[in-house]
């Protein structure tokens, strides 16, 4: 139990709740734990949910990492987003009307999950405000990251993309010069390309001036010319 605890304390959705809360809480609810990958060591990932599964619960990483991933007829696979422990997903599928996964989730390292089904969530937000409270936040954080990803994915050209992804680190780093939080395979992975036609970009955005990189270190050079290409 105080192992679970001491998970659940990283989840947004208990925040500024009490260690005797949680435990209190916990005991309250009817919840599962699926651990199907945790010794799972042949396969390199391991399917959670799969696009167009019905979904009626909110799920929390309790340990290892998720990839929310969209596959498309060609083949091609886009990550859309990673959740590490503390991270949920679910919790806006499994309210809607029509509630089933939009996307596939898979287990890239041994995970363990926490399900949480949509009455005990209505009960945890009755008998606690601030899970309410949290969990409003966590639905608002989930749709403007959706609005992001969006705007991302209405850029046509890569340049757009890549310009794009670097105003919005250079908004949060607050500095010119930024140190991305991702491997190159996992930008690429994230703007949904090819890591080689992703390479040959940021060589070519060095050579018109626009930007200066060494590994996952970046300074732009011409903030105003980012921003014109996204015009």
């Amino acid at each position: 139990m105080d192992k679970l605890i001491d998970c659940l304390k990283h989840c947004i959705l208990f925040k500024d709740l009490t260690v005797a809360e949680l435990q209190n809480l916990i005991i309250n609810i009817n919840y599962s734990i699926s651990d199907n990958c945790k010794n799972c060591f042949e396969c390199r990932t391991c399917i959670v949910a799969l696009e167009g599964d019905i979904c009626e619960s909110l799920g929390i990483v309790i340990q290892g990492e998720l990839e929310v991933q969209k596959h498309y007829a060609s083949g091609k696979v886009v990550t859309l987003a990673k959740l590490n422990r503390g991270k949920t997903f679910g919790e806006a599928i499994a309210f809607s009307e029509t509630n089933i996964y939009p996307a596939t989730i898979v287990s890239s390292k041994g995970a363990i999950i926490l399900y949480i089904s949509k009455k005990d969530i209505i009960s945890m937000c009755s008998a606690y405000p601030k899970v309410l409270n949290n969990f409003m936040q966590l639905l608002s954080s989930k749709i403007l990251l959706l609005n992001k990803k969006i705007k991302e994915l209405s850029f046509e050209t890569l340049r757009q993309k890549i310009s794009n992804y670097l105003i919005s680190q250079y908004e949060i780093q607050n500095s010119i010069a930024l140190t991305l939080p991702m491997s190159r395979k996992g930008l690429a992975e994230h703007l949904g390309v090819q890591r080689p036609s992703l390479s040959r970009e940021l060589v070519n955005m060095k050579a018109d001036g626009l930007i200066d990189f060494n590994k996952n270190l970046v300074k732009i050079k011409d903030l105003e010319g980012l921003n014109d290409i996204l015009v």
